[in-house]
């Protein structure tokens, strides 16, 4: 289990670091994510370096609830990637814009299928593989997913995601990234 959240916290890591500096023009620090498709609510990017290729698709939520003040919080944001290796495959992740309460769980619902995801830091992911591809199967199919997490000031909050592109994006970084 270990090894895994150490895989997890990686590959979300470099997802991150990689959309944050193609979003700040540092490319000279990084490769640049380059981005292959915006097709409504999503978009698909792609990064070349010298670890390899790796992919991935991303969106905002169209609404944030909770009793917080927006200028405390970071941005939220939903990622599927693949790679850079052939075995980092639909890994999914959210970011909450904040550190979450240690030991605590994210709650993601599509269309009221109900998932149970563990968090590290500000990020939260599936414990298992399986888990990963249900939810994606999931969003392929849904219209709405939400996602309710607790802060570590004990705020809770929830983020609403259209799955309006989900499909598209993700079949195309399927193909980029195989």
């Amino acid at each position: 289990m270990k090894a895994m959240h150490k895989f997890l916290a990686k590959i979300a890591t470099a997802i991150v670091t990689a959309l944050a500096l193609g979003a700040v023009g540092m490319a000279a620090m990084a490769a640049e994510p380059k981005r292959m498709l915006t097709e409504k609510d999503w978009e698909a990017f792609r990064v070349d370096d010298d670890k390899g290729r790796m992919c991935f698709i991303s969106s905002l939520p169209t609404k944030s609830t909770g009793k917080y003040d927006p200028a405390n919080r970071g941005e939220a944001r939903v990622f599927v990637s693949h790679g850079p290796g052939k075995a980092e495959r639909n890994v999914v992740q959210f970011t909450a814009g904040y550190k979450h309460k240690k030991q605590s769980d994210v709650t993601v619902n599509i269309d009221g299928k109900k998932f149970t995801l563990f968090t590290i830091e500000g990020r939260a992911f599936a414990e298992r593989e399986e888990d990963d591809i249900a939810m994606i199967r999931a969003m392929k199919r849904g219209r709405k997913m939400t996602v309710i997490g607790t802060s570590s000031r004990g705020t809770k909050t929830t983020d609403t995601y259209s799955l309006s592109g989900f499909t598209k994006t993700k079949n195309l970084i399927d193909k980029t990234c195989s």
